[in-house]
């Protein structure tokens, strides 16, 4: 009776132990707002397109059928950044790291385990079987002191966090990138138009100098001049169509597509905000940078795991009890034990002055990304300006006055008053003009997208929403 008293005693021990250890380790409810795991709270999202929903999360939660398809038809920046901030493979990607990130902050979070041990000595002795042996049945507990399950769980937090800001990171990068794709594309449709212009301009140049040469009032030889011309600007055209194919299909590898299902692209590459926002503005909003952010929570993590090291100095208790049954004499006892390391030579002083150095590593990798930061927008900030100021001389000044420089040699030769060669001249200014404008444009453009980036703000609230056409 004793017996099945005291075994029953350190079952129901064990059981309460892997309860308390189950308890201690129940899903947390996740904070409101930005969508979070279950045991973890991630960062807010920057104010850039936090609106879109996002691959991993609204997209992992959403029914198939309910899933947009890749865009088709006429295509605008909005759609185009929604369909790659919800189908984007490389951010779905970052998704299954966060939920990784959450698995071991809830295994951080567990208590060790209980360990129950079952033994049997001196069996058969003197031939006697079990009616000599000593059976027992022993309940050990490991208990961790010195915070050591503390410091663990704030370790794995840090991590859950930085993982947020990588996620957030790489949700900035497939914003600016597909922007910039965006402004790529409507480049390359510019550029093709501006092509077909081109060839139509030459046919009609060509056909003018057939009809002076056939009326003997210019040489074959310019006929042929302009035949070969001619030739060039198709092969422009054909170029540019080749380059727009291009553009094309890397936009739509933006949300997972093979091919670009869309006809074309819509958006206003002549459309300047301005002025160009200072510097200092600018500068203010570096702290929204993620990979600025990010380590605020990596020294976290650094100290955390500097007060994990330091509490593994303190050694852990194995405490045990256990019931025992000499068969020989019918009697049985109760065993107690307490295990406890010396921390004799092993006191964790390597592994202590690692993460101390660890630490001080990311203090200074701190100062150097912010370092590194300022001078990237500095940089962007400068190409912005100086694309702005292109693109001012250019509409304003250049592209006029070389239109009236190509209508009036155009008209003149016609006339006769000026030869073939000023002509073509007048025509290669004309459309290498037009041609630095798209430029202008481009880069002006993809500098914005750069900066909405690196300072995780739309660029119309940094400029207050004012807009110059």
């Amino acid at each position: 009776m004793i017996r099945r008293v005291l075994l029953n005693a350190v079952l129901g021990g064990s059981a309460s132990l892997l309860i308390t250890g189950c308890a201690a380790t129940r899903p947390q409810a996740s904070q409101a707002g930005r969508p979070a795991g279950r045991h973890m709270a991630l960062p807010e999202a920057r104010p850039l397109g936090a609106h879109y929903p996002t691959a991993g999360f609204e997209a992992h939660e959403m029914n198939p059928d309910e899933q947009p398809a890749a865009p088709t038809g006429t295509l605008k920046l909005e759609q185009a950044l929604g369909a790659a901030l919800l189908r984007n493979p490389s951010l779905a990607a970052f998704s299954h790291n966060l939920r990784a990130v959450e698995a071991r902050l809830l295994q951080a979070r567990a208590l060790p385990n209980p360990e129950l041990e079952f033994g049997l000595d001196e069996y058969d002795r003197d031939g006697k079987g079990l009616d000599a042996a000593e059976t027992s049945v022993t309940l050990g507990q490991l208990f961790e002191l010195g915070g050591k399950r503390h410091w663990r769980t704030r370790v794995a937090e840090a991590e859950g966090e930085l993982a947020g800001w990588d996620y957030e990171s790489k949700r900035l990068d497939v914003f600016t990138e597909t922007a910039r794709r965006f402004t790529a594309v409507i480049v390359a449709q510019q550029r093709f138009e501006l092509a077909g212009a081109a060839v139509q301009l030459a046919e009609k140049t060509s056909r003018a100098v057939r009809e002076r040469v056939k009326a003997g009032k210019e040489p074959p030889l310019q006929a042929s001049k302009s035949e070969a011309e001619l030739e060039m600007v198709r092969m422009d055209l054909f170029e540019a169509n080749n380059v727009l194919r291009v553009a094309r299909r890397k936009l739509a590898a933006m949300w997972g597509g093979e091919r670009a299902e869309f006809s074309n692209v819509e958006g206003h590459l002549d459309g300047v905000l301005g002025p160009v926002p200072s510097m200092t503005a600018l500068r203010s909003r570096l702290a929204l940078n993620p990979d600025l952010a990010r380590w605020d929570a990596e020294i976290r993590m650094r100290r955390s795991a500097l007060s994990l090291e330091k509490s593994a100095r303190v050694p852990d208790v194995t405490a045990a009890i256990g019931f025992q049954s000499f068969e020989e004499d019918g009697t049985d006892s109760l065993a107690l034990g307490v295990g406890l390391p010396l921390p004799l030579f092993d006191r964790n002083q390597g592994n202590i002055a690692a993460a101390a150095y660890g630490l001080s590593k990311a203090e200074a990798e701190r100062s150097a990304a912010e370092l590194a930061l300022a001078a990237e927008l500095a940089e962007i900030h400068a190409g912005l300006t100086t694309s702005y100021q292109r693109v001012e001389a250019l509409r304003g000044k250049v592209v006029p006055a070389m239109e009236q420089a190509f209508a009036a040699a155009h008209e003149g030769y016609q006339q006769g008053k000026f030869g073939f060669l000023d002509m073509l001249d007048a025509q290669r200014g004309l459309f290498q003009a037009k041609g630095a404008l798209v430029d202008a444009l481009s880069d002006y453009h993809t500098a914005l997208a750069d900066i909405q980036g690196i300072t995780g703000t739309s660029i119309e609230v940094l400029m207050n929403g004012k807009k110059k056409d």
